[in-house]
């Protein structure tokens, strides 16, 4: 099964608002509303969580055997891990989602050597989280840092 364009499209323009925060704050960090971090952070937080549950759906394909266990085991602990992330001061919390991304995208290579290979997903994937790890990077390196 090849994927079609419409996830393409959506899973591109989901990085538009992880562009917003760190792209207004070196634009024009003078008009930034004080809420911004913490929406951005929100949204970060999010995503992570979606994507842990993208993840055991798929295991849910292979739920009665041991790798389905382990799938939907590994998507809970990564769901928790960002929700766990979010508490943190901002720096903290911004590292704590990168290696969560990180996280996912390794628990997508054991799902596409053990569940089911999509054709095209670990592409995907690999393409989305490339640009979320580079927007954290770039709002971490921004200055003042949210507390």
């Amino acid at each position: 099964m090849r994927l079609p364009p419409l996830v393409f499209v959506l899973g591109y323009s989901g990085l538009i608002p992880f562009l917003a925060d760190p792209l207004w704050l070196s634009l024009s960090p003078a008009t930034a509303p004080a809420w911004l971090d913490h929406v951005w952070r929100m949204y970060a937080g999010m995503i992570a969580s979606f994507m842990a549950g993208s993840f055991w759906g798929m295991a849910l394909i292979v739920v009665e055997g041991p790798a389905g266990k382990l799938g939907m085991a590994m998507s809970g602990g990564l769901m928790l891990l960002a929700w766990a992330s979010l508490v943190l001061p901002f720096r903290a919390s911004l590292i704590g989602l990168a290696v969560v991304f990180l996280l996912l995208v390794l628990a997508e290579v054991w799902r596409e050597r053990t569940i089911d290979p999509l054709s095209g997903y670990f592409t995907l994937r690999a393409s989305l989280t490339a640009g979320v790890l580079a927007c954290i990077a770039w709002r971490l390196l921004l200055q003042p840092a949210a507390s």
